[in-house]
């Protein structure tokens, strides 16, 4: 079994390419991010003990497809990229989002292009306060 782990691992080095990363490293990987964080790859590499390549490897793939129950959003500062997790323990549909947040939505627009005279705190106030309940409805 060693010598056939062997003869891959050097298979893999003749044509310059790495041999494939177990899911055990993009688990981990999550499991020491703190959701909605922003971080560069170097620092998830050292904190994760692993490569800037793997790290990038991994993160990459998750901004266009969740793996382990989380998708990563990516941005560029500087001449660095820097990726953020977003865990995906629960769903909201797009239609339900919309049609719960279109009156709230349209109800900020409504108020923000009042006159300072005119507009109405408590208004602002109210659909705030419906959207807390959405979220929080949504994350029970």
């Amino acid at each position: 079994m060693l010598t056939k782990h062997l003869a891959q691992s050097t298979e893999w080095q003749q044509h310059g390419r790495k041999p494939p990363m177990s899911p055990k490293v993009g688990r981990d990987m999550i499991a020491k991010l703190r959701p909605g964080k922003w971080y560069s790859t170097k620092t998830v590499a050292e904190d994760a003990g692993i490569t800037e390549r793997d790290v990038h490897s991994v993160l990459h793939t998750m901004c266009w497809r969740p793996q382990h129950r989380a998708k990563a959003e990516r941005k560029k500062v500087g001449d660095q990229i820097h990726y953020r997790i977003f865990k995906q323990d629960k769903t909201v549909s797009v239609e339900e989002l919309t049609t719960k947040l279109r009156p709230i939505v349209e109800g900020l627009k409504a108020e923000g292009k009042k006159n300072m005279a005119t507009m109405v705190p408590a208004e602002v106030a109210m659909l705030a306060a419906r959207l807390e309940r959405l979220l929080n409805e949504w994350a029970e």
